[in-house]
């Protein structure tokens, strides 16, 4: 789950970077819909990944608070941002 978890979390990354550095370069803008969708996606992933981190530490016994705390917060962006 740990391969799958970096996977999720490289992939929020490169989902900003890869635009970001496309318009730097380029001097092309995407529309408002796509930077929207691109950033909601990358954070639907992160919350994933994190998800998935809670899931390992409470199999381990581990605190997981702040995990929780990160997914909450996520999750409070997400929403908001659809609203």
């Amino acid at each position: 789950m740990a391969k799958v978890k970096w996977l999720m979390y490289t992939a929020a990354g490169l989902l900003i970077a890869i635009p970001t550095m496309y318009v730097i370069i380029s001097d092309i803008s995407f529309s408002s819909v796509t930077s929207n969708i691109l950033i909601s996606i990358a954070i639907l992933l992160v919350i994933l990944g994190k998800f998935i981190s809670v899931v390992d530490k409470k199999k381990e016994k581990k605190r997981y608070a702040v995990d929780m705390g990160a997914i909450i917060g996520l999750s409070i962006v997400l929403i908001i941002r659809f609203i």
